[in-house]
C-alpha cells in the first residue's frame, strides 16, 4: 500500500507539472498483465482531477466494432463506487506503476457499470494531431454520416427546443444530453493535462453542442482524448474545450442510453482545436483555435424584450464537413421564438437571416413573415445546407445573423368562396372576391387580383384558390422537421442542382423568400398571390370559374 501511494503521488505531481513538460511514460500492451492494480484518473466534479481505483482483468484480442486489442478493467474506490463508469469517463487514462497504460473508452452493458474496456496507449498515440487547418478552401470531400460514439451534449437550450431536439436524435438513433452552461460563477480556464474533462464541440457560445469526455494523454500543445472516435473521421477542425463536470448521474444499467453519465457542459474555455479524429482517439492542439463562423441571433416581441444569442461554429468547410449552419440556426430559432414568447403556444413572426461574404458586397439571405415554426426551421435547415456544401468556388464568410420580430398568437381566416369576372381574356388583370370566415368570427369579404396567364387557351377553365399557411399548432410537424435537421446533418446527403458561383448561391438563398397569402392554381401550375398577407394566416380553398376568350388581335 506504501508503495502504491508513493508512484501516486509521484504520478499526480508529474501531472501536475507545467505544460511544456516531457511527455508521460507509456506502458506497452505487452507489458499489460492481469492482476495488475493501476489508477485511474478522471473528473468527478468541478474541474479536478480525482483517482479511482483499476484492476486489468485481462487483455484482449481485437473484435468486431473494435478498431483494436482492449483491456479488460475493474474500477473501484469510493470516487466511483456509487456510479461506475459511463458517458464521459471515456479518455480516462489508466496509471500503472507510474506509466500510462491506456484510457477507458467503451462500456460492456455490465449492471453497476464497474466494468469497462480500455484502449492501450499505442492504438491511442497511432497517429499525431496535425496542426489545425487554415480558413482556405479545399476539394469537396464526400458527405458521410456522421454517428457519434458517445452521447451529444447540448447546453444552452430549454424547455420545449430541447424536448423536440432530443426526441428528434432518438428517431435518428443519437443520444443527447443536456447539460447547464456553466456555473455561474464562471470558472478559471483549465491547463489541460491527464484525467481532465474535456469537450470536442461543433458549436460553442450561447448554443453548445459537442462531445464531452477525458484527455488521456498530453505531449507538449498536443493531446489524446476519449479513446474512441467522435465519429472517424479522419482530419478535423472542431473546437477543443475544456469541461465543467457538474456532477455524476447514477444509473446502474450499463445498457445506453441507460447508464451512469457525467453532467458536463460542452460550453467551456476554447482552449485549442481537435484535428484527429480516428478509430482509437480523438488528439489535437493546444493554443491554436480552428476557423469558426460567428452567429448572432437578435430577438425582439411586441413588448420590446430584446434576446440577444451569440455562438461561434467550427467551420469545417475546408475538409468538406460544412459549418454546422443547417444545425445551429434553425436551433438558435426556436430558442429564441421559445425565449420571447415564454411559451409554446401560437406565434406570429418574421425571420431574416443574412450571410456576410467577402467574395459578394451584399449579405446573402432572405426574410419571411411566419405562422408556423416548422416552415421557419425548414428554411433555415435548406439554406444552411446550401451553404456547408457550397465549394465549386471561394465562400470566405465573415459573419451570419439572424433577426426575428414576434407576437403571441396568430389571427387565422378560413377561405369559403370566391367570385371573379365572368369573361376574361389571356393576359388581363383581373379583380377576385373572397368571402372569408375568422375562427371564432363572422364572415366578411376581401379583395384580391390575378392575371390571367397569356398563354391560357380560350374556353372555361377552373382555379384553385387556396391559404398557403401552414397548421401552426401541429407539434408532430415541429418535431418532425427537427428530425429532418438532424438526419440530414448527422446523415449523407444530396444535393440537387447545386451552385456554381457565390452569386448564384446567393440567388438560390433569395428564392427562400415566399410571401404568404391565398394563392392561385391553376391544375399544377401557380398563377401567384391573389392576396398577400403577413398579419393574417389563410387556410382552406375555393374554386374560381373562368371563361376565357380570344385574345384580341394587335
Amino acid at each position: 500500500m506504501l508503495r502504491r501511494a508513493l508512484v501516486l503521488a509521484i504520478v499526480v505531481l508529474a501531472l501536475t507539472g507545467p505544460a511544456g513538460r516531457a511527455a508521460d511514460p507509456i506502458l506497452p500492451l505487452a507489458e499489460v498483465r492481469p492482476g495488475m492494480q493501476c489508477t485511474g484518473l478522471s473528473v468527478f466534479r468541478g474541474t479536478d482531477v480525482s483517482s479511482f481505483d483499476v484492476e486489468i482483468i485481462d487483455v484482449i484480442g481485437r473484435e468486431t466494432g473494435l478498431s483494436g486489442p482492449r483491456i479488460l478493467v475493474r474500477v473501484s474506490g469510493p470516487a466511483i463506487a456509487d456510479t461506475g463508469i459511463g458517458f464521459g469517463f471515456s479518455g480516462s487514462p489508466i496509471i500503472c506503476d507510474g506509466r500510462n497504460a491506456g484510457a477507458i473508452s467503451e462500456g460492456v452493458g455490465e449492471y453497476g457499470n464497474d466494468v469497462a474496456l480500455a484502449t492501450p496507449i499505442e492504438e491511442i498515440l497511432t497517429a499525431r494531431p496535425p496542426r489545425p487547418p487554415a480558413a482556405r478552401r479545399a476539394p469537396r470531400l464526400a458527405r458521410a454520416a456522421r454517428p457519434l460514439t458517445g452521447p451529444l451534449t447540448v447546453s444552452g437550450l430549454s424547455g420545449r427546443t430541447r424536448k423536440l431536439f432530443t426526441r428528434a436524435a432518438a428517431r435518428a438513433d443519437l443520444t443527447v444530453l443536456a447539460a447547464p452552461p456553466g456555473p455561474i460563477a464562471g470558472y478559471a480556464p483549465v491547463d489541460l493535462r491527464p484525467g481532465s474533462a474535456a469537450a470536442a464541440a461543433l458549436a460553442t457560445g450561447d448554443i453548445s453542442i459537442g462531445g464531452v469526455g477525458t484527455i488521456t494523454y498530453r505531449d507538449g500543445e498536443n493531446v489524446w482524448a476519449f479513446g474512441h472516435p467522435l465519429d472517424n473521421f479522419g482530419r478535423r477542425s472542431l473546437f477543443l474545450q475544456d469541461s465543467y463536470v457538474y456532477s455524476v448521474v447514477s444509473n446502474p444499467l450499463g445498457i445506453p442510453p441507460f447508464t451512469s453519465y457525467k453532467l458536463a457542459t460542452p460550453a467551456g474555455h476554447v482552449v485549442g482545436s481537435v484535428t484527429t479524429d480516428s478509430s482509437s482517439s480523438i488528439a489535437g492542439i493546444v493554443g491554436a483555435e480552428p476557423p469558426s463562423v460567428p452567429l448572432r441571433v437578435v430577438g425582439r416581441n411586441s413588448a420590446g424584450r430584446l434576446l440577444v444569442l451569440q455562438s461561434r461554429l467550427a467551420d469545417e468547410r475546408a475538409l468538406g464537413h460544412g459549418a454546422g449552419l443547417g444545425l445551429v440556426t434553425p436551433l438558435a430559432a426556436s430558442q429564441t421564438i421559445e425565449d420571447l414568447m415564454r411559451s409554446s403556444g401560437p406565434v406570429t413572426f418574421s425571420m431574416c437571416f443574412r450571410l456576410r461574404v467577402q467574395e459578394l458586397r451584399r449579405p446573402m439571405g432572405f426574410c419571411n413573415p411566419y405562422f408556423s415554426l416548422t416552415s421557419a426551421l425548414g428554411h433555415l435547415s435548406e439554406a444552411g445546407d446550401l451553404v456547408d456544401s457550397f465549394d465549386l468556388a471561394p465562400l470566405n464568410i465573415r459573419d451570419a445573423e439572424l433577426r426575428l420580430r414576434a407576437r403571441p398568437g396568430v389571427t387565422e381566416d378560413v377561405l369559403v368562396d370566391a367570385d371573379a369576372p365572368p369573361r376574361v381574356r389571356p393576359g388581363q388583370r383581373i379583380g377576385v372576391r373572397l368571402v372569408v370566415q375568422r375562427r371564432r368570427g363572422g364572415r366578411r369579404r376581401i379583395s384580391g387580383s390575378l392575371r390571367v396567364p397569356r398563354s391560357l387557351d380560350p374556353g372555361r377553365h377552373t382555379v384553385v384558390l387556396e391559404g398557403d399557411s401552414e397548421d401552426f399548432s401541429l407539434q408532430d410537424a415541429i418535431e418532425g422537421e427537427f428530425v429532418t435537421i438532424v438526419f440530414e446533418f448527422f446523415a449523407i446527403g444530396e444535393e440537387e442542382r447545386e451552385p456554381h458561383t457565390a452569386k448564384a448561391l446567393a440567388r438560390r438563398l433569395r428564392a427562400l423568400h415566399r410571401p404568404l397569402g391565398i394563392s392561385a392554381r391553376l391544375k399544377r401550375r401557380t398563377l401567384g398571390l391573389v392576396v398577400r398577407s403577413d398579419e393574417v394566416s389563410y387556410s382552406g380553398s375555393a374554386k374560381l370559374r373562368l371563361r376565357v376568350a380570344r385574345a384580341r388581335p394587335r
